[in-house]
């Protein structure tokens, strides 16, 4: 069986061809390391991805090192040892320092070969320029986080609605459940809006709190307390039959509210003038006697 050497030879041009089209489409910076002495032969894009000419780059795995960002280089370094020592795939990503002084988003992909002891003798791999990808990826983590940034602004404002019902006083229904970050929410909600309205009289309404315990009443409590500290009265309204009686057998210090069974309620106190803290008491008093 003769062989046709001259075909054998076109193949091979051709796959060396095509392999250079590859490396040049994909500005992929070629490297062969010699794992006993340390040296690297380079070829490829090189001055694409580190603004650096082949004969730029003869310092070997000493050059590379010193090259990579400060704050990437022990986990490069150290994963580059684990993966000799395993004979596994080298696959990471980091920052390398560009002829221009900048660092560059570097995907750095590698393949140990086995020497005649079984151990990794040399390894071959790539190194492609990713600032580009990494920059539209920041952007994008950017905007999410400003959608998200928006989209708590809104739930905010959904969950903790304050309303004006007059030049002195506002509203501020509460519906759901109440857990401590929402909680923190109510207080800051009630005090900017006391601040930025210079309102005295604040109604907070608790109709559609689906559940009211010894946390939403601490809760309760210390947002009346912080509202009172800016001038403010509070009125507490919404409260069922049942509310009264958890709020009673839980022992709520309801001395800084005024209490009044529907919003409404609340709404014509502040509308007709509030009482004196004396008549808040007796109020207290009789409505949980």
């Amino acid at each position: 069986m003769s062989i046709d050497v001259q075909s054998l030879l076109r193949e091979l041009n051709d796959l060396r061809h095509r392999y250079a089209m590859l490396v040049r489409a994909l500005r992929l910076m070629i490297y062969d390391y010699d794992v006993a002495t340390g040296n690297i032969t380079w070829s490829g894009e090189t001055e694409h991805v580190c603004g650096r000419s082949i004969n730029e780059l003869d310092g070997g795995i000493a050059q590379w090192e010193a090259l990579i960002h400060p704050e990437d280089r022990e986990r490069a370094v150290r994963l580059l040892g684990e993966a000799e020592a395993s004979l596994s795939e080298y696959d990471i990503e980091y920052r390398f320092a560009h002829k221009n002084g900048s660092y560059v988003w570097i995907l750095d992909r590698g393949y140990f070969l086995v020497g005649p002891d079984g151990k990794a003798a040399r390894m071959v791999g790539m190194m492609q320029n990713i600032s580009d990808i990494k920059a539209i990826e920041f952007e994008r983590l950017q905007m999410q986080e400003e959608i998200i940034a928006a989209q708590e602004r809104a739930l905010r404002e959904l969950s903790t609605p304050l309303v004006p019902i007059s030049d002195q006083a506002v509203a501020l229904p509460l519906v759901g459940s109440i857990d401590q970050r929402r909680a923190g929410m109510i207080i800051e909600t009630l005090l900017e809006g006391v601040a930025a309205r210079g309102a005295e009289i604040v109604i907070i309404d608790i109709t559609g709190v689906t559940t009211v315990d010894t946390f939403i009443a601490d809760a309760l409590i210390r947002a009346a307390r912080a509202v009172r500290l800016l001038g403010a009265q509070v009125v507490l309204t919404g409260i069922s039959p049942e509310v009264a009686q958890t709020l009673v057998s839980l022992g709520a210090d309801l001395s800084v509210f005024e209490t009044r069974a529907t919003l409404q309620d609340g709404i014509a106190l502040a509308m007709n003038g509030f009482p004196s803290s004396r008549m808040t008491d007796r109020n207290n008093e009789r409505r949980y006697r």
